[in-house]
């Protein structure tokens, strides 16, 4: 029984490997932003715009223009998940009390 359970695992760890290695191939072979990951990342923007943003938005202002995650989504289509998320990650980080309210940086 226990020879079956290590079995069983190693099949299911090798069909995992192998899905992503077949998603990742995709996504080489795509243009950016239409890839798999790419995709999922977009929509998990617009899932966050649609439910959380309006919530926090008496709470929490963007100081840029277009807001984080407009510029997020449209880097990620432009230039794919690895680069767009890369500019994505870099504009968060330049965003604080230094920066002032209404600077326009597009992607």
């Amino acid at each position: 029984m226990g020879r079956r359970k290590i079995g069983r695992a190693r099949l299911i760890a090798a069909l995992g490997v192998l899905l992503v290695t077949l998603i990742a191939a995709h996504d080489i072979g795509s243009n950016p932003g239409e890839g798999f990951a790419a995709r999922a990342a977009i929509s998990a923007i617009d899932a966050y715009r649609a439910t959380v943003s309006p919530r926090i938005s008496s709470v929490v202002t963007c100081r840029f223009v277009p807001t984080c995650s407009a510029y997020g989504r449209a880097a990620i289509a432009k230039h794919g998940l690895l680069r767009g998320g890369a500019r994505t990650a870099a504009r968060i980080a330049r965003c604080g009390p230094w920066t002032a309210a209404g600077t326009v940086d597009l992607p």
